[in-house]
């Protein structure tokens, strides 16, 4: 039995994680922390929970996180930016092991963190020492680990996409292009004028324009590892144009990745590399380019969905990826790591078809 435990109990990825343990016959739930809504019982702030669920909220102090930490496994945290490494601290000491939902831990060089979050690193030693895991990409590092960086759901969509192409070496540096879109859970539960459905619906939106969003340099580093790259060494990194939008909806991703080639390719000859690459892979799907792949299709689930396709016209590989942002891109990752470093099956608790329609 993996007994484990949350921190950011109020937050939609905690109530996704405990939604998804609902089916994981080998986890028990110890604790439930937060700073808000201390006291009370976790359904109520997720009532999709009510009567799964017992636990009361605990506030988040050093006291708390310790005895927690002493009765768990595991512990899946969601704080906010630079907040991590004081609780991961606690959590370590105890010889328990933990799980960043958030972006803390996720770069090798500290100094990529601290360009694109604005602020200085609180333990720079332990961000270079955690393992950022996206299972089908570098599983082997995690086996067994204590620190795990859950990667983010932009960079998860898109090196998923990206993977089998990189590795065949066929992708022309400098040359790709992300163009994704995000439901509104993308952004969190804290209130905000822009997520108010009289704002949001039938609207659609560019965001972070410019080339300014966070998750690009984790794109960047992803690429870094797959081609062989020092993650020490950003200058040497190819660089990418990622453009994120916000979609009228309440989850999912679509990314569709553009890189050009150094060889032609058909749509059947794309399909067959994809699909050959990703086949023992449970939540990895890839489908030819007659079934483009809809968000619909991956909703409430750990399953990435993709249709890779080849323009010959202009020599460019053209992927669209689905997942569901808070489902494969945070909590249902999360678990699937769990799964990963404590020695079991990663589909434990995760093989559930998609809610549809």
């Amino acid at each position: 039995m993996i007994h484990y435990s949350c921190i950011g109990a109020t937050g939609y990825v905690c109530g996704e994680v405990l939604r998804m343990m609902v089916n994981h016959h080998e986890g028990e739930l110890v604790n439930v922390l937060d700073t808000y809504g201390v006291g009370d019982a976790i359904s109520t702030h997720h009532p999709a929970l009510r009567g799964f669920y017992d636990q009361v909220i605990m506030d988040l102090t050093e006291e708390n996180v310790r005895e927690t930490a002493k009765k768990s496994d595991v512990i899946m945290i969601q704080v906010p930016s630079g907040d991590v490494a004081k609780w991961a601290e606690i959590v370590l000491a105890e010889d328990c092991a933990i799980i960043d939902i958030g972006a803390d831990i996720r770069f090798r060089d500290v100094d990529v963190w601290e360009k694109w979050y604005g602020q200085k690193h609180p333990d720079a030693k332990m961000t270079h020492d955690a393992v950022y895991c996206i299972p089908e990409v570098m599983r082997d590092l995690a086996k067994g680990k204590k620190l795990i960086a859950n990667p983010g759901c932009y960079p998860t969509a898109s090196t998923l996409g990206l993977q089998p192409m990189l590795k065949a070496g066929h992708i022309v540096d400098n040359t790709i292009v992300i163009d994704a879109k995000s439901g509104y859970t993308g952004a969190g539960r804290r209130p905000a004028l822009n997520k108010l459905l009289t704002e949001a619906e039938n609207n659609f939106c560019a965001y972070a324009l410019g080339g300014g969003h966070r998750h690009t340099p984790e794109i960047e580093q992803n690429i870094a590892y797959i081609t062989g790259k020092d993650l020490m060494k950003p200058e040497t990194w190819q660089y990418i144009n990622f453009q994120p939008h916000l979609l009228p909806q309440v989850r999912g991703i679509e990314v569709t990745i553009y890189a050009t080639c150094d060889k032609d390719f058909t749509n059947e000859e794309v399909y067959e590399l994809y699909k050959d690459f990703y086949k023992d892979e449970p939540f990895v799907k890839v489908f030819p380019a007659s079934l483009p792949v809809q968000t619909k299709w991956v909703y409430g689930t750990n399953f990435c969905e993709m249709t890779p396709t080849f323009d010959a016209r202009t020599h460019r590989l053209i992927v669209s990826s689905v997942i569901d942002n808070i489902g494969k891109g945070a909590a249902g990752q999360a678990i699937q790591n769990m799964n990963l470093i404590m020695g079991l099956p990663e589909t434990t608790g995760l093989m559930m078809p998609p809610m549809y329609p």
